[in-house]
């Protein structure tokens, strides 16, 4: 049996590989199928980051450490900005880097909160004026209703004399002018 195949890790060492790979996998797969996020909020908030002041100090800080290893006999691996004082993108320590990020998702929360509540108010909004046009609509039809058995009371009166408000009561005109009963249950006209 041979243990040359074998490698033998330190202790975390294996999770964070595999995690980095998992990572490398899914960049691969956006990159393969050429995704990208669209979100405005997120593109706003991407161009708010890239342009803060801390990321340029960190860039400052990146080129003198460059060139101090360019001058020096070995290049350390990982990247400049984690060699940068020991920080983490530009942050002193960890909990900084943390406390930051939790202010942007509490930003980005407050952000879709106001969205959410604006796309309510727009909802019924459009509702109010779906119901106003549909009254409208409504309005109109009864208008012309009124004007065609205003137009059948003066043909019935030629030919026998009805009292204006029978003519109202009256199925058979309205039915005539192609407008039926008022259906209780969903409160709109019928038409024949």
């Amino acid at each position: 049996m041979s243990f040359s195949h074998l490698k033998f890790k330190e202790l975390g060492e294996e999770e964070s590989n595999s995690d980095e790979e998992n990572l490398d996998s899914v960049k691969a797969l956006t990159a393969k199928l050429k995704l990208q996020t669209r979100r405005p909020s997120y593109l706003e908030w991407k161009a708010r980051v890239q342009s803060q002041s801390w990321r340029n100090g960190a860039k400052e800080a990146n080129i003198g450490l460059l060139k101090e290893e360019q001058s020096g006999d070995m290049a350390l691996e990982g990247s400049p900005t984690q060699r940068a004082s020991g920080g983490i993108c530009g942050f002193a320590t960890m909990d900084d880097a943390l406390e930051w990020l939790r202010k942007e998702l509490q930003e980005m929360q407050a952000v879709d909160h106001q969205l959410a509540r604006q796309l309510m108010q727009l909802r019924g909004q459009i509702h109010r004026l779906k119901v106003e046009q549909a009254c409208h609509q409504h309005k109109e039809m009864l208008d012309d209703a009124t004007f065609g058995l205003e137009g059948c009371e003066e043909d019935s009166d030629l030919l026998c004399n009805i009292p204006p408000k029978a003519a109202f009561l009256l199925s058979t005109p309205l039915k005539h002018i192609g407008v039926t009963r008022m259906n209780i249950n969903s409160r709109r006209f019928s038409l024949c």
